[in-house]
């Protein structure tokens, strides 16, 4: 490990515990331990309780969001987890009308993900309640309801009041998340030109680098783009986000812009050149960290760059062109051209450019920023059917706790028995993928939090001491609880032990309940993972269809030379398209991969795939950025390109197509060499696609 990457880790370790993620912790940790105390102090155990679980469930609810989709959150989280918690503990009087409730409720609460992520967390959280009521089984329902409700509210306000003192704060720290995020693929990118680095793994790694990094931009939109006060011309600090988005995209877009042929790069070039390009990009990367670090807070810094390590590489890249050969100085000059357009832009941010300025640089054109938020349509009508994956989880989902229930029944009754349906609730997805990657997270972090609460009641018998441990486990699962389950999990297990332990004795009895009931919630969930399933090999060819579409709009969208004045804005969206399609894609080989009875070597044709449209969008992207504003194109070559990636005929799609691209008939002056390679790119893909419709695979799809 050299100097910069002893730094890079050092701070990386100061900022964690600067950063959002323990901030959060320890507010939620606070907020939820102060009532605790003071009213068990008071003694009111049961106030105490019923608080604390109300302020802990709502808690994780709270995800990174502005205020206005906060307040949002808050007020559907806290009404459903009242009228929850009374109906449960209304129920508690019976157990067959209690897992008729649960039951009912599993199906109900799953259902919420039709209406998006933030209300399918409080549905899921719902469920963790009934389960939560079910364990504390409550003397007095409307009591207990309304000590929750409390509680809720209590961490609300919290919440809230942070977010009005720091209203950009997650805003900052996404943005921070991203600029790291495109410092690792820019050091991915580098390895390209490495020929000790393996060229097919390399590829890979960027391929998953490019799905993280239009997820943080995916974050960036809808914390920005839906926040009306930032979003107001008037306000400067939101132009200044604003500003940076917009930087954060182009600065992809130009890292995304580079050459799509490595073989042929290694092969061209000099190892003195691939050796000095490689440093290039590295120290790049390096400086990218260096500005996250810095771009956190609103407050001025200085704009000057000078890096005279950057300098000299640049000087030494140009050295080398000057007894270069043709083509090797267009690899160069390329390449050089490039990197200054990075630190260019990050020029640009380091001098807090607002949006109003990059729209004036980019001769006044105004985007149409509503038009990148995703927003799904979709109702709740039109999931109630075995064709909607939402429907089939739901049912899966209340099946598996009413055989939770019958399988109690015949176990001899414990009030640990909840944990099966917690696991349930927590392990349990509609992809088996997914269920089984948090299986073994679940199994493998409660086994280690298991030992630690062992060794811990072990050597430790004061009370005091061990409640006090609990704090701080309870700390590190806040801390962890979004950037590794595993984690987490290791950390709320001896938690759970300590407290429940301390409160009630007889450790033992709890560990082994802790494991019994663990053991068999994720049993049930993987089994049942076969009902009902939702493979992702099996929509494999529509997302590819999804893919190779939204990349012949981007092609489209960047070869229309017309003055609207949507241009810049429908480009924009194109390439938002067609990167998010890409992405899916790729999540949906990545866990095809991990299916059960699938043959394997049938999706190294789904990679080869991937990497043509990964590849096509990459130079798209390089014409759009190299010749924006020049007329450039012509109808030939386009409307080959745009038939070798056509999957389906289509009447009315061919003829919107035929449409567009009568448009580029008056062009004269194409770029030959990019599109040469595109086309060359679409050529591989149809026969690759072809090759794929033959395979066994096919009848799976």
């Amino acid at each position: 490990m050299d100097s910069n990457q002893q730094k890079s880790f050092g701070l990386n370790i100061i900022y964690f515990f600067l950063g959002e993620y323990f901030s959060d912790a320890l507010r939620n940790t606070v907020t939820i331990v102060l009532p605790i105390i003071i009213f068990y102090w008071l003694k009111q155990p049961e106030l105490a309780s019923g608080i604390g679980v109300g302020a802990l469930l709502v808690s994780l609810t709270d995800f990174p969001d502005n205020k206005f989709n906060k307040f949002r959150t808050a007020l559907y989280g806290i009404v459903v987890f009242f009228l929850t918690t009374i109906i449960v503990s209304l129920s508690l009087s019976s157990n067959l009308l209690l897992a008729t409730v649960m039951t009912l409720a599993s199906f109900g609460f799953s259902l919420f993900a039709v209406y998006g992520n933030r209300i399918s967390i409080i549905g899921t959280m719902a469920l963790v309640v009934c389960c939560f009521v079910m364990g504390l089984h409550p003397k007095n329902p409307f009591h207990f309801s309304f000590y929750m409700l409390i509680g809720g509210v209590w961490y609300y306000i919290i919440s809230l009041l942070q977010i009005l003192i720091f209203p950009y704060r997650s805003l900052n720290h996404a943005i921070f998340e991203c600029i790291m995020s495109s410092a690792v693929f820019l050091k991915a990118k580098a390895s390209n030109y490495n020929v000790n680095v393996p060229f097919d793994a390399s590829q890979k790694e960027i391929i998953k680098l490019h799905i993280k990094v239009n997820q943080k931009h995916e974050l960036i939109r809808n914390l920005l783009l839906t926040d009306k006060q930032a979003m107001s011309p008037d306000n400067k600090n939101g132009q200044i986000l604003l500003g940076r988005a917009l930087l954060l995209i182009d600065l992809y877009e130009q890292l995304n812009a580079v050459h799509y042929d490595y073989g042929r790069v290694r092969e061209v070039l000099k190892e003195s050149s691939l050796d000095l390009m490689t440093k290039l990009l590295n120290l790049l990367a390096f400086e990218l960290e260096d500005l996250a670090r810095n771009v956190k807070t609103i407050k001025p810094y200085s704009d000057d760059y000078s890096n005279h390590n950057y300098n000299n590489l640049i000087e030494l890249i140009k050295g080398e062109e000057e007894n270069a050969t043709s083509n090797q100085k267009n690899i160069l000059s390329q390449f050089v051209a490039n990197t200054d357009a990075v630190v260019h832009i990050l020029k640009l941010i380091r001098q807090h450019t607002t949006a109003r300025n990059l729209q004036a640089e980019n001769l006044g054109s105004v985007l149409n920023y509503p038009a990148f938020v995703t927003v799904d349509k979709s109702t709740l009508k039109h999931h109630l059917s075995f064709k909607s994956p939402f429907f089939r989880f739901s049912v899966r989902l209340a099946l598996c706790f009413l055989f939770g229930f019958l399988l109690i029944s015949q176990l001899s009754l414990s009030k640990y028995s909840y944990w099966l349906f917690l696991t349930l609730v927590i392990v349990a997805r509609p992809k088996f993928t997914v269920t089984w990657r948090r299986n073994l997270q679940r199994l493998s972090g409660s086994l280690g939090g298991i030992i630690v609460g062992l060794a811990l009641i072990y050597f430790i018998k004061n009370p005091a001491i061990l409640l006090s441990l609990s704090v701080f486990f309870l700390l590190g699962f806040f801390s962890f609880n979004r950037i590794n389950y595993t984690i987490s999990v290791l950390f709320i297990t001896p938690a759970v032990i300590l407290t429940l332990g301390s409160y009630h004795g007889h450790f033992d009895h709890i560990i082994q309940e802790r494991i019994l009931f663990t053991i068999l919630g994720c049993l049930i969930a993987v089994l049942a993972s076969v009902l009902f399933p939702i493979w992702d090999s099996k929509q494999l060819r529509d997302k590819i269809y999804q893919a190779i579409n939204f990349t012949k709009t981007y092609l489209v969208s960047t070869a229309d030379i017309s003055k609207n004045n949507d241009k810049e804005t429908l480009l924009r969206v194109a390439r938002k398209d067609a990167n998010m399609s890409l992405s899916a894609l790729s999540e949906g080989i990545d866990s095809a991969s991990q299916e059960p009875f699938r043959k394997r070597g049938d999706l190294n044709s789904f990679y080869s795939i991937q990497l043509i449209i990964y590849q096509i969008n990459a130079l798209i992207t390089s014409l759009s950025i190299f010749d924006k504003g020049v007329s450039i194109y012509e109808q030939e070559m386009i409307s080959r390109i745009l038939e070798n990636l056509k999957i389906v005929d289509n009447d009315l799609q061919q003829k919107v197509v035929n449409d567009e691209v009568y448009e580029f008939n008056q062009q004269k002056n194409l770029p030959e060499k990019k599109l040469e390679h595109i086309l060359l790119l679409s050529e591989k893909f149809k026969l690759s696609y072809k090759g794929l419709m033959g395979q066994s695979l096919t009848s799976e799809l």
